[in-house]
């Protein structure tokens, strides 16, 4: 699906909200400075987001997905490179990197981590929406990148959005991405939301 330069602006707005407000409940929770923004999003193809995925190499990342379903539906992964997994724990937990207290708190720092960005973002999208959708539980995983966006796309002709983001802890600069897979359709529904509600403002 080709998007209006417009629909990706409003799309990139969406994202923008949800991360906001994920980073304000990671500052409550952990009383430390978090700042997160979204500066880019591609819409692509299965075959592109395999050449985009590529360019992690080799190497596992850090994953949490979560499934979601009803009037839209697909799965939601936060994804982030070995070095940008460690210096985010390291920041949140005061762990020293390479420390195996560090590699003990990992997974479950990662995990909610993912699951109070996941949840920030997704309730954007269905406030904006206005639809109410049905969640799975929160997965961690770690494997390379390709792997693990195959191991959730179950049709080839889905619509995927990948929204790179940008966490900033305390001077800290992390890199991660926010992959959404939408089911055949999907996107198309909530493209058409987006342009009916730009439709209302210009009718104002």
């Amino acid at each position: 699906m080709i998007l209006t330069e417009d629909q990706i602006d409003a799309l990139g707005e969406i994202f923008n909200i949800g991360v906001g407000k994920g980073a304000d409940t990671l500052n409550q929770m952990l009383d430390c400075q978090i700042k997160i923004r979204v500066p880019q999003i591609e819409v692509l193809t299965l075959k592109e987001l395999k050449e985009q995925a590529e360019k992690f190499g080799p190497k596992n990342v850090s994953t949490v997905n979560q499934k979601f379903d009803g009037s839209i539906s697909g799965n939601t992964m936060l994804a982030f490179p070995p070095q940008s997994a460690q210096n985010l724990v390291a920041a949140l937990t005061g762990e020293e990197q390479g420390s195996p207290e560090l590699d003990s708190v990992t997974v479950d720092t990662l995990s909610e981590v993912g699951n109070i960005i996941i949840n920030s973002v997704m309730g954007s999208i269905t406030n904006f929406f206005k639809q109410r959708l049905d969640y799975s539980v929160p997965n961690y995983a770690e494997d390379a990148i390709h792997s693990l966006v195959a191991s959730h796309v179950g049709d080839t002709n889905c619509s995927i959005i990948f929204a790179k983001a940008h966490f900033s802890v305390e001077n800290l600069e992390v890199q991660g991405e926010v992959i959404l897979v939408f089911s055949v359709g999907s996107l198309e529904v909530l493209i058409g939301a987006i342009d009916a509600f730009g439709d209302s403002l210009g009718e104002s």
